[in-house]
């Protein structure tokens, strides 16, 4: 699973992201202490690519605020992907679909600006991120093997555990549409890209989120 088009893709849909409240809502002090409740948020994101390669991704988070405006959270991962005459075996003349269920979760620490500025500098973040992903891969790497993949590397039959680590580092902006409801944009990079990594460098993903 080399550069997965899936997460690569112009179109992706994140549904509820972690979020936390307005820029507003944030710097008014309440008479109140704030409960354990309201410094969590859930959500996750939502993918999916359609055509040559099909690709479906789905991943729940859950983020609560540590201290200011310091939070960490948890996230889990699940993909679907389909990809297209990605191996050709050289024996029987014949391609080969890829088909795979990639399964994982990830731990990230991110920490808003908007305790250090009040203006639209506040709704800048840092980010950081590790991942962890496995899937089973149903050829196995062989230097004589007689199925290659679309990158001309050589396979043979038999399955085989691929684990991937990646470790994100970036930043964001939040651009708020109303009181609860706002738009993210996060630029990472992947300081362990490699040839079963499923991204490319730089990291993009565009999504919407409510406070709650």
């Amino acid at each position: 699973m080399n550069k997965s088009a899936l997460l690569r893709c112009v179109f992706a849909f994140l549904l509820f992201l972690p979020v936390t409240p307005n820029l507003n809502a944030q710097n008014k002090k309440s008479s109140n202490p704030e409960s354990f409740w309201h410094r969590i948020s859930v959500g996750g994101n939502v993918g999916f690519q359609f055509g040559t390669n099909t690709g479906i991704d789905i991943s729940p988070k859950v983020m609560v605020r540590i201290v200011d405006q310091f939070y960490g959270g948890l996230g889990f991962t699940y993909e679907y992907s389909r990809y297209k005459n990605y191996y050709y075996d050289t024996i029987n003349r014949k391609y080969l679909n890829f088909d795979v269920n990639v399964y994982g979760g990830s731990i990230f620490l991110r920490y808003y600006l908007s305790s250090l500025f009040d203006n639209w500098l506040g709704n800048i973040f840092a980010h950081t991120e590790y991942e962890y992903l496995t899937y089973t891969r149903p050829y196995v790497y062989d230097p004589k093997g007689s199925i290659f993949d679309i990158n001309n590397n050589t396979f043979s039959r038999g399955k085989e555990k691929i684990e991937i680590s990646s470790l994100f580092v970036g930043g964001g902006y939040k651009l708020p549409v109303t009181e609860r409801i706002f738009i993210e944009i996060l630029v990472l990079y992947n300081l362990n890209e490699s040839y079963n990594s499923p991204y490319s460098n730089p990291v993009v993903r565009i999504g919407a989120g409510v406070g709650l």
